[in-house]
């Protein structure tokens, strides 16, 4: 499997039909319109494709700003993401991801992910790479950092996104995991970001979302995350 990045007015019209049926094959509710609209309203997207030229995974994301007391916060938001139940446990997207957004971050003072999360996997990718995200089980959001977390939910989900909670509640349908890609089981609950995920967003099975924050920086980076991602 071989990552690369695109920018959004790169892609070809046969590669958006094939990343809107990987993600027809996951999810249930998809609509071609709304998923173009997400699509193109974003910056970038890492294709991932198979030996044989397969699209097997992607992930969108926007670069953008919000204003936090006064000052610019910069920072990325990652759209649609998924990766082939074939593949998953593989870490070439994120690889991908890193090469690219690490760098791109070195040109701030700060520079953040805002990611949201309506699967358990998607928000472990915080606690297997990073030291420091939010939120997490481990205590509350400090107040700097979710007002970061509250400016990006509010300027993309106005009238959806509930501060106190800190979840995103649809006021349409949304699309969401088809049963059986990523249930919550009692064994899985053994996990505590696990479990956390699924307190902290109990209608994840409906779609809703839980809005995160990770800041790009290596030094906020677990042990072992600069040999899986930058080697």
């Amino acid at each position: 499997m071989k990552g690369t990045v695109k920018q959004i007015s790169e892609v070809s019209a046969q590669d958006i039909d094939a990343m809107f049926a990987l993600m027809d094959e996951f999810y249930e509710n998809m609509d071609r319109a709304v998923f173009e609209r997400d699509f193109f309203a974003k910056d970038y997207c890492i294709i991932l494709h198979d030996d044989g030229g397969r699209i097997v995974g992607f992930t969108t994301q926007k670069v953008m700003s919000v204003n936090v007391d006064g000052k610019e916060v910069h920072g990325m938001f990652s759209g649609d993401t998924i990766i082939h139940k074939d593949y998953w446990g593989d870490t070439e997207l994120f690889r991908v991801w890193a090469q690219f957004w690490f760098p791109f971050a070195e040109k701030y003072d700060e520079f953040y992910w805002f990611l949201i999360c309506k699967g358990y996997k998607t928000y472990r990718i915080l606690p297997l790479f990073w030291r420091e995200f939010y939120p997490s089980y481990k205590g509350a959001v400090p107040e700097y950092e979710k007002k970061i977390i509250d400016a990006y939910a509010s300027a993309l989900y106005p009238g959806e996104y509930d501060p106190q909670s800190g979840v995103i509640e649809y006021r349409h349908t949304k699309d969401r995991l088809k049963p059986g890609v990523a249930d919550i089981d009692e064994h899985r609950l053994k996990n505590k970001d696990v479990a956390f995920f699924s307190s902290a967003n109990p209608g994840h099975a409906q779609g809703n979302d839980l809005a995160c924050l990770a800041k790009i920086d290596r030094t906020l980076l677990r042990k072992h995350a600069p040999e899986l991602l930058f080697k």
